[in-house]
């Protein structure tokens, strides 16, 4: 009797036994997967983070696609280059954009100088640019212009070529009589020591050949 019962709380013991090897051996199976489920979600970030065929294509449902940039209407204007051979102002066509500033338009490309084929050289000294234009009511056109003038070492008839370059360009526009040019806000002298600027200067195509 003794025996029996004392077999039976060994057989249950062993049956524990058992089963806590068992509740073990689930616990590291699981521990294991974890730890394999980690590595895995972290191995897809990773391909996540990497550049795929659709990168750097615009979303279209999300407005990622910009709009172009407004089309400017063109209009063709004269500006005075120098020929070739820096002789004498040739008047040249170019196109600008056509806006209220259209006057400015026009230095601004005269400044740039010719394009490239064109038969000709620039008027202005490099690095010059035009600041402002102002046409008055009275015809009279200010126009302010930044940059290296005074300083430069020009010839008379350098200086006379990109002053009337300046004046000419100008009074092509109908309601400019007169144009009064200012180096940096101020009134001078001249530009380069040897043409007058110091008042309002009339159109002048003396240095102008139109024939090419």
């Amino acid at each position: 009797m003794w025996n029996s019962e004392k077999l039976k709380e060994k057989e249950k013991e062993r049956r524990l036994f058992h089963l806590r090897l068992a509740i073990l051996v689930v616990m590291v199976v699981a521990l294991l997967a974890a730890g394999g489920g980690c590595s895995l979600t972290e191995k897809l970030q990773e391909l996540g983070e990497q550049p795929t065929a659709n990168q750097g294509v615009p979303d279209l449902s999300a407005g990622g696609l910009s709009s172009p940039p407004p089309q400017v209407d063109q209009t063709k204007v004269t500006v005075y280059f120098k020929d070739a051979q820096g002789r004498y102002l040739v008047p040249t066509t170019v196109e600008v954009d056509k806006a209220p500033g259209i006057a400015k338009e026009a230095l601004d490309a005269l400044c740039l100088g010719p394009a490239q084929g064109v038969d000709a050289i620039a008027s202005i000294p490099a690095g010059v640019q035009v600041s402002s234009v102002n046409i008055k009511t009275d015809g009279i056109c200010v126009v302010d212009l930044a940059g290296s003038v005074a300083q430069d070492k020009l010839s008379p008839k350098d200086e006379a070529l990109a002053v009337y370059a300046l004046v000419d360009t100008l009074t092509e526009f109908r309601n400019v009589k007169r144009v009064q040019i200012l180096v940096d806000g101020q009134k001078k002298d001249t530009l380069a020591g040897h043409i007058p600027i110091d008042e309002p200067m009339l159109r002048n195509l003396t240095f102008v050949n139109d024939q090419g």
